[in-house]
């Protein structure tokens, strides 16, 4: 945690203190500057461990790999990596946005029909230094909720919009029972949209046990065109079966339950 690197200055401040205000003064001067680059490196890496476990890899021995889409579902770009997926039998896990599941619920009924696995991507995709504690606790739970109406379960799995860190975050995620789940791969399809540089970024930066993370909707205030993100998974998926790895869910990949039944809720019926 962010604070362990604190609790290792602390006898050197007090010893400091004793000697001298100006080691004392170099001293705090070192502990800022320590958390001013812990800071940084917990919010813009979502491999750090520094504000609390964030899932981003599997056992690498497996030879595995979880591809993972955020901010769906969309129209037409949900249902085409789909029918992808379905093609060529592999499973994966999307992080969803709340409204986006309201607007579209068959296209989400359709994800749980045919075994994908459900992320929480916050129900309004909201820029998350921006909010309180509450404020992005009510925004997770609408999304769980909206979840649960589709699958009849609520996921442990949550990942930040924006694509960086939050101890904000992290907290309230703690209170929840939920995890933050990052990658290892990152595609950059929101940046620069490129079917040949979606595919390269993918397969440049792939590792057995890694978690792949596209994007197969949007932010509907944005409106991006995902059309190259479907076309780069029509060779990514060919492209990593010919180097031998084997497609799973991030729970399958981690070992770590997901989706958890809400007593009572009836999933939606999906009349696709």
């Amino acid at each position: 945690m962010l604070f362990r690197a604190f609790c290792l200055l602390q006898p050197i401040i007090l010893l400091n203190l004793l000697w001298g205000s100006r080691t004392a003064d170099a001293a705090i001067s070192a502990q800022f500057a320590l958390w001013v680059i812990l800071t940084a490196r917990g919010v813009s890496s979502m491999r750090s461990q520094i504000f609390g476990k964030v899932l981003y890899k599997g056992d690498p021995a497996a030879n595995s790999v979880a591809l993972t889409f955020d901010d769906g579902p969309s129209v037409p770009y949900t249902s085409r990596t789909l029918d992808i997926l379905k093609e060529h039998g592999v499973k994966a896990t999307f992080f969803v946005i709340g409204k986006n599941v309201a607007a579209h619920p068959e296209i989400a009924g359709r994800m749980h029909d045919e075994g994908h696995e459900f992320g929480n991507h916050t129900y309004s995709h909201p820029w998350m230094f921006r909010i309180i504690f509450s404020a992005i606790r009510k925004d997770i739970e609408l999304c769980q909720t909206e979840i649960s109406r589709i699958t009849g379960s609520r996921p442990r799995f949550f990942r930040q919009p924006i694509g960086m860190n939050n101890p904000g975050a992290m907290k309230v995620l703690d209170g929840l029972g939920m995890v933050m789940v990052g990658w290892q791969t990152r595609a950059y399809d929101g940046v620069d949209a490129r079917t040949d540089a979606i595919v390269r970024r993918v397969l440049e930066g792939v590792r057995p046990g890694g978690i792949i993370l596209l994007h197969d909707g949007v932010d509907e205030k944005l409106g991006l065109d995902r059309s190259c993100t479907v076309d780069a998974l029509r060779e990514i998926i060919p492209a990593l079966k010919a180097r031998g790895y084997n497609f799973k869910t991030v729970s399958e990949l981690t070992g770590i339950v997901n989706m958890q039944p809400v007593p009572g809720q009836e999933k939606f019926v999906n009349a696709h």
